[in-house]
């Protein structure tokens, strides 16, 4: 298999990091080389925070070169365009449609786009596809907003070309959250395989 490279963005305290774990783990148990690596910037500040995961046979370096990344998972959709650069062309973004608004638009120094603008600047100008849905409201239906990052791993399982089964990494994240939490878990990775089904006409 080709090396298959996802970034990973969104802000301090939405589990980035977390994600990105989960997936390497889930990766390495499906018997591929991996590497993983994290930017935490200003990640307890609410900064933005970017993580890589690479696997396949053979995969040299953590960071995901510009321009060869599969799919960009951002837990926020301005992070989606902050890192687009990294994006292969016709690749894949999958974003949480819950904006998170940066201290400049809270001070009315800027203004924060439109989900239609950041749709036309990813598909027009970008020639990627999206997929966008409110993962935090789905992760709140579930039993807890922390688990966005579980819905969006979930809905990552279903798009095409991903290399690894929806219950190969369901069992990964099984196994890696806290015992109490793995009923919401799996609940909120149920419904982004859901969402995503939906959004992709499965």
């Amino acid at each position: 298999m080709k090396d298959y490279n996802i970034v990973i963005t969104g802000v301090g305290g939405q589990g980035v990091l977390t994600a990105s774990q989960i997936l390497g783990w889930a990766a390495l148990r499906a018997g591929y080389k991996v590497r993983v690596g994290e930017v935490h910037g200003m990640s307890q500040r609410f900064g933005s925070v970017i993580a890589y995961v690479r696997f396949g046979e053979d995969v040299y370096g953590a960071m995901v070169p510009e321009g060869k990344a599969d799919v960009i998972m951002a837990f926020e959709p301005v992070e989606a365009l902050r890192y687009i650069n990294y994006l292969k062309e016709g690749g894949l973004v999958i974003a949480n449609s819950k904006p998170i608004p940066p201290v400049q638009v809270s001070m009315g120094l800027a203004k924060y786009p439109s989900m239609e603008e950041i749709r036309n600047i990813i598909e027009n100008e970008f020639k990627a596809k999206l997929i966008a849905f409110d993962a935090e409201e789905l992760a709140i239906k579930a039993g807890h907003a922390i688990t966005t990052n579980t819905v969006l791993i979930g809905a990552l399982t279903q798009t095409p070309e991903f290399p690894l089964s929806a219950e190969h990494v369901k069992e990964v994240i099984r196994l890696s959250v806290p015992p109490k939490a793995v009923e919401v878990n799996m609940k909120a990775f149920d419904l982004g395989v859901q969402a995503a089904r939906e959004l992709l006409g499965l």
